[in-house]
């Protein structure tokens, strides 16, 4: 009896071991589940409070909070829940789902590059609403973009791409408030990106030109904000000990040791606007000066000081061109035109 009792199989001890891991395993997963419920249900708690005055503060807070502790894991919901406060009838919303879709990028630079293209189709639709807030705050957001992924080695041409083309997709349609809030994107994602490719940004030139000649295009004051943007672009870190770095001379030696050919050099890279693109774009600014438009007409004031201040390859002729139709306007009617136009003057 002992003998047969002594026989008999024992269930071995280390069998429970996996039941156990599986149990806790299923069970963390749930927990973690319940959780991102949990927290989603907090964030579109949230941004309902976004349309009210009262808790607008406390919501914007709230949201500011979660993005901060959020973990990567969670990004692609809250994007999402965002995407429908960009899409809210009320401008309060919208404005602030905006401004928390670049916020959102900012915290998280890795995990949204994925997301990219879509982030900015959602900002982009928003470029035909009513509100000049809702636009204002799709430019910054953009800006905001562009200073996060168009910097240093990122700014390729294929990483460009995704701000410019829904861009001038939303440029080539015939609704004015659209144009202009494009156009101002433009100029902010060329004005806010760090060290970007030079290359790619002198192909937005030839473009600028034809939305310029454009009849259909009624946003050319905007426009031109594109082309001051473009001729201040360096794609020369200003950390660097290079020639295009002022203060480089400062700390190596007197000015009379400078070598002023190799300055100019340097300096003939900085600006987005190559020599074949400057004359014909010349000409566009020279017809916005004759603009019954007085905003055109300042905005390609402007554009022509940007120009003289920060492009060291303007030909003679460009220069005398310039002079002779700024003289020929000298006399507008409107005095704010007259003093960027008698400042152009002695620029040139």
């Amino acid at each position: 009896m002992s003998s047969q009792r002594s026989a008999k199989p024992t269930k071995p001890p280390n069998q429970t071991t996996p039941s156990r891991s599986s149990s806790a395993s299923s069970s963390s997963s749930v927990s973690s589940h319940l959780a991102m419920i949990e927290l989603k249900q907090r964030i579109l708690t949230s941004l309902s409070k976004l349309a009210d005055r009262d808790t607008h503060q406390i919501a914007v807070e709230d949201l500011e909070k979660i993005i901060q502790s959020l973990s990567n894991d969670g990004v692609s919901m809250l994007l999402n829940c965002l995407y429908d406060a960009v899409n809210d009838p009320k401008p309060a919303v919208k404005k602030e789902g905006i401004r928390l879709l670049a916020a959102l990028c900012a915290a998280h630079i890795d995990p949204a590059a994925t997301h990219l293209t879509k982030i900015i189709a959602h900002i982009v639709k928003r470029l035909k609403d009513s509100d000049s807030q809702v636009r204002d705050a799709c430019r910054d957001a953009i800006g905001s973009l562009a200073g996060l992924y168009l910097k240093g080695g990122n700014g390729g041409d294929g990483v460009v791409s995704l701000f410019v083309k829904p861009l001038f997709e939303v440029m080539s349609e015939n609704n004015k408030t659209a144009q202009c809030g494009a156009s101002m994107c433009l100029a902010k994602m060329v004005e806010c990106a760090s060290d970007p490719p030079l290359a790619t940004f002198q192909k937005l030139c030839p473009r600028v030109c034809k939305f310029l000649n454009n009849p259909n295009f009624f946003a050319k004051a905007s426009l031109l904000q594109v082309v001051s943007s473009l001729s201040q672009v360096c794609s020369i870190s200003s950390a660097c000990s290079c020639p295009c770095n002022l203060s480089y001379y400062s700390m190596t030696g007197p000015w009379n040791n400078l070598d002023f050919k190799l300055l100019s050099n340097a300096l003939a890279m900085v600006g987005a606007i190559s020599p074949q693109n400057l004359e014909p774009l010349l000409q566009r600014i020279h017809e916005c000066l004759g603009s019954s438009d007085w905003a055109t007409r300042k905005a390609a004031a402007d554009a022509l000081s940007s120009l003289a201040s920060n492009v060291s390859n303007i030909t003679p002729e460009g220069t005398t061109s310039t002079l002779t139709v700024l003289e020929a306007c000298r006399f507008d009617k409107l005095v704010v035109v007259i003093s960027e136009l008698m400042s152009e003057l002695d620029i040139f």
